[in-house]
């Protein structure tokens, strides 16, 4: 019971975070969106909201790693595992019935106003780099190859999401798809 009500906290500080931002979220409102008694919320949380946050990284970081395992494991050509990947992205970014946390809104808004956001979401991105490092590694790209790549691909499927959001637009992610082959070219 007392995990179910930390997640509820957390599933409903990502919403919140995501359509209204960190700064004009507050804890109260936390509270009423997850229907957790205030006790609770300072149980699981007792450094308040910086610490949700950093829990909402967490959560993130950790369902974006099995969004990205399963795509490259499902794929042996790396085009066809980043495509997939990128159309995956595409078709949540802009869809009203599934909000996605992302955490370059909150990296961006409270980044430098907070460490232990900062850090956090510096240990996603990295975590998410490695992977698709390591993936293009075991596919035949050199260490620095691999590497360059990866952080690209982060770099560009970030972009594509502000871009999407931006103009409501998700072709920034059909571009990619039709680049992604220039992009890792091996010479």
């Amino acid at each position: 019971m007392k995990q179910n009500t930390r997640d509820n906290i957390i599933q409903a500080a990502k919403y919140l975070f995501q359509t209204q931002g960190y700064n004009k979220t507050g804890i109260s409102q936390i509270i009423k969106e997850s229907g957790a008694p205030k006790g609770s919320l300072y149980y699981h949380f007792p450094n308040g909201k910086e610490e949700i946050a950093i829990a909402a990284i967490d959560s993130v970081r950790l369902s974006v790693k099995a969004e990205i395992e399963h795509m490259l494991t499902s794929y042996d050509d790396p085009v066809e595992a980043l495509t997939a990947q990128f159309n995956y992205v595409a078709s949540t970014v802009l869809n009203r019935n599934h909000i996605d946390f992302r955490i370059g809104l909150l990296a961006s808004e409270s980044a430098s106003a907070s460490e232990g956001i900062r850090e956090a979401c510096k240990r996603a991105y990295q975590e998410w780099i490695a992977i698709i490092s390591n993936y293009l590694i075991e596919k035949g790209y050199s260490k620095e190859q691999a590497e360059q790549n990866a952080n690209l691909i982060n770099i560009l499927i970030e972009g594509a999401i502000t871009m999407s959001v931006t103009y409501q637009d998700i072709s920034y992610f059909k571009l990619l798809a039709e680049r992604i082959q220039d992009i890792l070219n091996k010479t």
